[in-house]
């Protein structure tokens, strides 16, 4: 009976792993306003079918400028990114800009400096 419970612990435990990074994909969201303007960002995290560890993120950042009391029409910058995820420290780090996002696995959101994206799709 105890060989069959440790046994079913170390199955759930192998199942939850999995799980966890794979819970890392999807669309995040955050925004932010400052004296200057608008921004609306959006990260889409997708993983690479033949890339263990590798992630892609595509980012679609919509800003919105304001100088001197007078708003500017909406700008869309997008930029794609390839990033590296290190399970332990639960971190993805990108080697071309040296961007480093931190994934919090218990409130679904990435954050990137002083920025939290929430979650809102898979």
């Amino acid at each position: 009976m105890k060989y069959m419970t440790i046994c079913l612990l170390f199955f759930i435990s192998a199942c939850s792993n999995n799980g966890t990074e794979s819970g890392l994909t999807g669309t995040y969201t955050a925004y932010h306003e400052h004296e200057f303007g608008k921004t609306d960002d959006t990260l889409i995290v997708t993983k690479p079918s033949n890339g263990e560890g590798v992630y892609q993120i595509e980012r679609h950042a919509g800003v919105v400028r304001t100088v001197d009391g007078k708003v500017f029409p909406k700008r869309l910058d997008i930029e794609t990114w390839t990033l590296e995820y290190n399970p332990v420290k639960q971190t993805l780090f990108e080697l071309k800009e040296g961007r480093t996002l931190i994934w919090n696995s218990g409130t679904q959101s990435i954050r990137w400096g002083n920025t939290d994206f929430k979650k809102i799709a898979k």
